[in-house]
């Protein structure tokens, strides 16, 4: 029985203003994408620098860990919150409820990232993929016609690899992170905020950004103006990633 499993961030946080840097034209593959606006294609820069090198984001890390075991010294575990994870099997949906404390559970998240990126070998440079981009595109739209209340699945049943392999049929598999916050944030803030994925069991967005199989990618964003919980003014973000198909040698 083959499973899919994903998850969905929703953030309530202040950005983290950080100092731009030069982009290497060899991390900065979107930069001639016309089809994705700047800070979309800002958004593939940063992903890429991770995945290239994750030590260059420990800067941006240990600073927050820090801030987070002071917290939860002087604070204590802070309140329960909970998360909600959804399989995807062959023949049904699960959703799993997971409870933790929020502050205690901030400095786990912080922890394992700064060992996870430590670690980290070099990963595969992501080209910006115009497919992908129509699959993350077509999505968005269909979440502002429903108050981005529709998590991974669209409103006609699609999941992100469905919506992926359909609009760039050279890919084989593909997978998605979503984002929401409510400041006006930059790209990198957005990848930060996945790769922390504080609160979300598994930790499955920093792990759909690491993940080593991926050549291709896409980012949508946009901002949502309205007075409700998902569709007032926040900043949402549409991650799409996919494997290209390998070549057949005969």
């Amino acid at each position: 029985m083959r499973k899919r499993t994903y998850t969905f961030l929703f953030f309530l946080q202040l950005p983290l203003f950080i100092l731009a840097q030069p982009k290497p034209d060899s991390l900065n593959t979107a930069r001639n994408a016309s089809y994705m606006t700047e800070k979309e294609r800002d958004m593939v820069y940063e992903i890429n620098r991770v995945r290239s090198n994750g030590r260059s984001y420990l800067p941006y890390i240990e600073p927050m860990l820090q801030e987070a075991r002071k917290k939860l010294e002087t604070d204590g575990k802070g309140g329960r919150n909970y998360s909600l994870s959804t399989t995807i099997y062959s023949d049904h949906k699960k959703v799993d409820t997971t409870w933790h404390w929020v502050n205690e559970e901030e400095v786990h998240a912080l922890e394992t990232l700064v060992e996870d990126l430590k670690k980290l070998p070099r990963l595969s440079i992501l080209i910006p993929d115009q497919g992908i981009y129509k699959a993350a595109s077509k999505h968005a739209a269909d979440q502002r016609a429903h108050q981005w209340t529709l998590g991974h699945t669209g409103s006609d049943g699609s999941d992100p690899w469905t919506r992926i392999c359909k609009f760039s049929p050279s890919m084989s598999f593909g997978n998605e992170n979503i984002a929401g916050n409510s400041m006006i944030v930059t790209a990198r803030d957005i990848v930060i905020q996945l790769l922390v994925d504080s609160g979300i069991p598994g930790y499955g967005h920093r792990y759909n950004l690491l993940d080593p199989s991926w050549t291709h990618v896409a980012c949508k964003g946009e901002r949502s103006r309205g007075s409700g919980i998902f569709s007032g003014n926040m900043d949402w973000w549409i991650q799409n990633f996919g494997h290209k198909k390998e070549k057949q040698h005969y």
